[in-house]
């Protein structure tokens, strides 16, 4: 058994936090049903968030089979941010 001592509460990290991320990562926002997720083309966060409570399916579909997809995606996407000058970053 594990004790509470060895996983502290503090130290976990925050549900709905890392769900916005998440739909952040699933490109989430484009069949969210919040119009500040598809205004903003990010998540807004929130209880849930809601497109994880509407469609939860989807991340857990995504983790399972497209999550190398997804990295590949962002690995490519870090790597032409850092080739860029930095005053393009700006």
């Amino acid at each position: 058994m594990i004790d509470d001592d060895d996983i502290p509460l503090f130290t976990m990290p925050d549900f709905d936090d890392t769900l916005r991320r998440l739909s952040d990562v699933f490109l989430m926002h484009r069949i969210c049903r919040r119009r500040a997720c598809q205004k903003n083309e990010s998540c807004q966060g929130g209880f849930g968030p809601p497109c994880y409570l509407q469609r939860r399916h989807l991340f857990a579909d995504a983790l399972l089979y497209e999550l190398d997809e997804y990295r590949a995606f962002w690995r490519d996407q870090r790597q032409r941010a850092m080739r860029e000058p930095s005053w393009i970053r700006r």
